[in-house]
């Protein structure tokens, strides 16, 4: 998944539900001590006297003390504690309103819970990831490191009641809009999981990888973290898959995928939707419907899945 960067502040006390160590969720394991912890280290930027300090306070009492997900959650984006300090000055209402939804999380804990047995049940071997949620600097809203989830909570947690009005362009409608749901975030990212062999370098191979994630989702839990690009997708599909298909063998992937603050006069990441039409079709024409989906999630057979998918845009029907 793609995503980018906002972090916000002021509110003070506030009780949370989730326990330090993180919350036990089933069969996996829902990390979020790193959430308390930054709240705690943002209570502590009141007592800085200067930017120094205040750099100080972020590297000390929560970069450094974070789980070791958090820690690959911040290698991985490499957010620094400057880049928090500046997140955090820039957008205080929003941090506000994502404190307040950060102390309700045993609720999403429960959706996600929910959501990995019904992929569990579903999806033949499937692995249950473990989950660890961290705040970041909105420039990731989940990624994967082997077989654990690791969510950017400013970002995942994000929903339309929530104050998103410091913000501009794309990642405004990112956060106001919202994901669906962060248990639908956690179904996407889940499949990344599942999926084995090295990927071509190719934009269809790159599609179909994001595309799986979105189909499989939406086959056995009907959820969406895309819906405006599926919209215009479904809407444009002949148009997009011509221009799509004179690319789709070639390495550049800007105009598709992880596009959202370059795309112009569409929704980004429509690569997304590509891939996803394409593994419905293979799908459809399967009867081994199980056996379809091991193929699915191997992404040595992403050629030979587009050849027997017939997929074509929808542009002769």
């Amino acid at each position: 998944m793609y995503l980018k960067g906002i972090v916000i502040f002021s509110f003070i006390l506030c009780i949370f539900t989730a326990s330090a160590k993180g919350l036990p969720s089933g069969n996996s394991r829902t990390e979020t001590s790193d959430i308390d912890l930054f709240w705690k280290m943002y209570d502590s930027l009141a007592h800085a006297a200067s930017t120094d300090d205040s750099i100080a306070v972020i590297q000390q009492v929560y970069l450094d003390n974070m789980s070791r997900n958090g820690k690959d959650f911040i290698k991985i984006r490499k957010y620094t504690a400057h880049e928090y300090l500046r997140t955090i000055r820039k957008y205080p209402r929003f941090f506000s309103a994502l404190r307040i939804r950060t102390s309700n999380i045993t609720v999403e804990i429960r959706a996600i819970d929910s959501t990995l047995n019904i992929l569990k049940d579903a999806i033949p071997g499937f692995k249950v990831p473990d989950v660890s949620f961290a705040i970041g600097c909105f420039r990731g809203g989940g990624t994967i490191k082997k077989n654990t989830i690791l969510l950017g909570a400013e970002i995942a947690l994000s929903d339309p009641s929530m104050d998103c009005s410091e913000f501009q362009g794309w990642i405004q409608t990112v956060l106001k809009t919202g994901l669906g749901s962060v248990a639908a975030l956690i179904a996407h990212e889940s499949i990344h999981c599942q999926q084995s062999g090295k990927r071509g370098n190719t934009l269809i191979a790159a599609a179909m990888q994001e595309g799986i994630a979105d189909f499989l989702p939406a086959l056995f839990l009907h959820t969406n973290i895309n819906e405006v690009t599926y919209a215009y997708g479904i809407a444009n599909e002949c148009t997009l898959w011509k221009e799509f298909e004179t690319q789709m063998y070639g390495s550049d992937i800007t105009a598709w995928l992880f596009n959202g603050s370059g795309s112009k006069n569409r929704p980004a990441d429509l690569g997304y939707f590509i891939g996803n039409r394409i593994c419905e079709a293979y799908y459809n024409r399967q009867t081994d419907k199980k056996k379809a989906i091991r193929n699915l999630l191997n992404r040595t057979k992403y050629e030979d899945i587009f050849k027997q998918s017939g997929y074509n845009g929808h542009c002769t029907e």
